[in-house]
């Protein structure tokens, strides 16, 4: 399980946190519709594949991004809350990245070691 195939994929994570950086400019509404969309959706996304992996901390992590964004029940806040949540989400996808990739090498290095043991 602790393959990297089963983690969400970088160019994923890193296109979301730019689209969320980018959400902080003063942009047409249509742009902050469709980054709820997308936001929310590569959240889930990467909470399941997280969670299967055992990475539960960065899927509940994810999974509060996912309630925040959702298109459905829309949060409201105001324009200067949501540029502060934008770059905040935007950092959130990036650590997300750096540490899920750490947990990842760092499992994959014990397995490799616990095979060389005899």
């Amino acid at each position: 399980m602790s393959d990297s195939r089963h983690i969400v994929p970088t160019w994923v994570l890193i296109g979301a946190a730019a689209f969320a950086f980018v959400a902080v400019a003063d942009l047409p509404y249509g742009y902050y519709r469709l980054l709820r969309w997308v936001t929310c959706a590569v959240a889930v996304g990467s909470a399941i594949q997280l969670h299967r992996t055992g990475r539960d901390a960065w899927a509940w992590a994810l999974g509060a991004v996912a309630v925040l964004f959702n298109p459905f029940v829309p949060v409201h806040f105001g324009k200067e809350t949501w540029r502060v949540l934008d770059a905040a989400t935007g950092a959130v996808f990036l650590v997300v990245l750096y540490f899920a990739r750490k947990d990842c090498r760092t499992q994959q290095a014990a397995a490799r070691q616990a095979e060389r043991t005899p």
